[in-house]
């Protein structure tokens, strides 16, 4: 397992199309590191592990785990959702029909926010007003984990919660009216 941690990495750092110093200002890590981790010249720690997977948001079989492993892991996952998968393509081909009475224009809209929820969950590079790219003292491009960790997840249950509380107080309230 320890022997396919260099390659994995170096795979999902080149499949990212970033450098081995961009993968490393974004873990925060040295770049030598970074170059012997994908050589297999050095173990790495369970905290450099995790900081590389949640950069990537991958499971720790795509670091850890050999090409039959990782394809045996897609193939589990992918039995394991063929239910949600079944109800999802249901959805699209509903989505399809009512997609017919939209304008082109509407749809090149509709394509531009699914660009932006995708973009949401993809490592990127911070950019000024002007849209330059965010760079380091160094003059490269910064880096950063995709923008989904950054959710105020707490605070989106809690109003979420207050939301149902409110919901369920005016449906009772209809009922006593109806029953009253």
């Amino acid at each position: 397992m320890i022997e396919n941690v260099g390659p994995n990495v170096k795979q999902l750092r080149q499949k990212h199309h970033l450098s081995q110093v961009d993968l490393a200002e974004a873990i925060e890590v040295t770049v030598d590191s970074i170059s012997k981790i994908e050589n297999g010249k050095r173990g790495t720690s369970f905290e450099t592990l995790d900081r590389i997977a949640r950069f990537f948001n991958v499971a720790p079989v795509d670091l850890l785990g050999s090409p039959e492993e990782k394809q045996l892991h897609e193939t589990v996952a992918i039995l394991d959702r063929i239910d949600e998968y079944q109800e999802k393509i249901e959805r699209l081909i509903r989505l399809r029909w009512q997609m017919q009475d939209f304008s082109p224009r509407q749809i090149d809209q509709l394509a531009d926010q699914l660009k932006e929820i995708f973009a949401f969950f993809q490592p990127y590079t911070p950019v000024d007003e002007d849209g330059n790219p965010e760079t380091d003292e160094n003059g490269r491009q910064v880096i950063r984990q995709a923008r989904y960790r950054d959710l105020p997840v707490e605070d989106i249950r809690q109003v979420y919660k207050e939301i149902q509380a409110i919901k369920n107080y005016r449906n009772g309230e209809n009922s006593d009216q109806k029953g009253g």
